[in-house]
């Protein structure tokens, strides 16, 4: 939220970015306090700023120093004569070939040697850093995805007297965590539906298609492993909290530390946390309150499964509002059904 914040200020977010970061800043009093505390930092550095000129006369001098011939030293030594009849330049790649096969500059085997252990060493540095860096940008991707999710579910909430997003019907035929996308796109909440998966939680052979409501409603038995397909590569979604056999849809309230959507992670037969992507290092997570954190798995274990388990130990919706659950796919909001 802090780079929404700044964003902002510097006027670097689009129309629908920066009215979100307004709403939100009427609505918490937190958001609006950090607001305007950047706001005094902003407003210094922009006093700071000075043009400085540079030196009087530098392109003039820059210029006639580049025209200037360059001097050559005289010598009336026989020998030096003889050095200058023909003055014709000796291409650089003859002379270096002339180095290389002297009988004072030979190679040898040492030097291939060590020429061979300084290839391996930069291999040893540069594939490890190339597959870090191809990590890192997935993973900003699909933080980036996950932006536009956020801000998408924002102005579905603000739409509704109750301020919910989408909710996973128990008893329709969307009864599954994967399904919270269908209204988003389909009411023009989200430009395109590639914002719903990463390409870092699928394969290569993957091929993203977001199915309609009306294709989900009508499907017949045999066309089921086709939606499951494209369904299991959505982001993970807050299954709501279930009451009275019901399912209530999670509310739009701020909360810094309530997920709403998350990168692929799905739940093993022995209760093992499987994610997908980035590899298998962590998670992005959307949080209430418009932000995206990534989380390591190795570093607060114990955080994230109770983002993927109810109180009662289920992967099925939480038994109060303040027990959030991601499913993913086809996780259904109740198990039972």
């Amino acid at each position: 939220m802090r780079d929404n914040l700044l964003g902002y200020l510097l006027n670097a977010l689009d129309e629908d970015e920066a009215r979100d970061v307004e709403v939100q800043a009427e609505r918490t009093p937190e958001i609006q306090n950090e607001l305007l505390r950047l706001r005094s930092h902003v407003t210094l550095l922009e006093d700071s700023w000075v043009d400085i000129a540079p030196p009087a006369g530098l392109a003039a001098r820059a210029c006639a120093f580049l025209d200037a011939p360059i001097g050559r030293q005289s010598s009336s030594s026989p020998e030096a004569a003889d050095a200058l009849v023909d003055e014709k330049p000796v291409p650089r790649r003859s002379r270096a070939f002339a180095a290389m096969t002297s009988d004072s500059s030979r190679f040898t085997m040492a030097d291939l040697l060590v020429a061979a252990g300084a290839c391996v060493a930069a291999a040893v540095i540069f594939f490890p850093a190339l597959a870090s860096s191809r990590m890192l940008a997935s993973r900003l991707q699909c933080e980036n995805n996950l932006h536009q999710v956020g801000m998408a579910l924002h102005d579905f909430a603000y739409q509704n007297k109750q301020q919910a997003y989408p909710a996973i019907d128990a008893d329709g035929p969307a009864n599954f965590a994967g399904s919270f996308g269908l209204p988003l796109v389909e009411q023009g909440y989200l430009k395109s539906p590639e914002y719903l998966s990463c390409a870092a939680n699928r394969g290569k052979a993957d091929k993203f298609r977001l199915p309609t409501l009306k294709e989900v409603a009508q499907a017949a038995p045999d066309q089921i492993p086709g939606l499951h397909a494209n369904f299991d590569l959505v982001y993970n979604y807050n299954l709501g909290t279930q009451k009275n056999g019901r399912v209530i849809p999670p509310k739009m309230q701020g909360r810094t530390d309530y997920p709403v959507v998350s990168d692929i992670v799905r739940v093993g037969d022995k209760g093992n946390l499987n994610a997908n992507g980035h590899g298998v290092t962590g998670v992005n997570v959307l949080f209430d309150d418009g932000r995206v954190d990534f989380i390591r798995l190795d570093e607060i274990p114990e955080l994230v499964r109770q983002y993927y388990f109810n109180d009662l130990g289920k992967v099925e919706a939480g038994v109060n509002e303040n027990d959030p659950v991601l499913g993913s796919g086809f996780t259904k909001a109740l198990s039972g059904r």
